[in-house]
């Protein structure tokens, strides 16, 4: 299952590793946004199998920020 970005934006942290277990609304990266920082939430319980961005990367609406199994 993949979380992508819900808007363009920087990739200002990222909370989660790889292998870890997140729960559902347990936020997993921030992005800043005409600056603002708004925390991206899971939307699904699973494990982090993937991270597909870093940190300072710009991301577009709907880039897959994550893969969760």
């Amino acid at each position: 299952m993949k979380l992508e970005a819900p808007w363009p934006g920087v990739v200002q942290e990222i909370l989660v590793a790889v292998g870890d277990l997140v729960e559902v609304d347990q936020e997993v990266v921030t992005i800043e946004s005409m600056k603002m920082l708004t925390p991206v939430p899971s939307p699904h319980t699973g494990r982090v199998a993937a991270i597909h961005v870093e940190i300072g990367g710009y991301v577009d609406e709907g880039a897959v920020l994550l893969t969760l199994e």
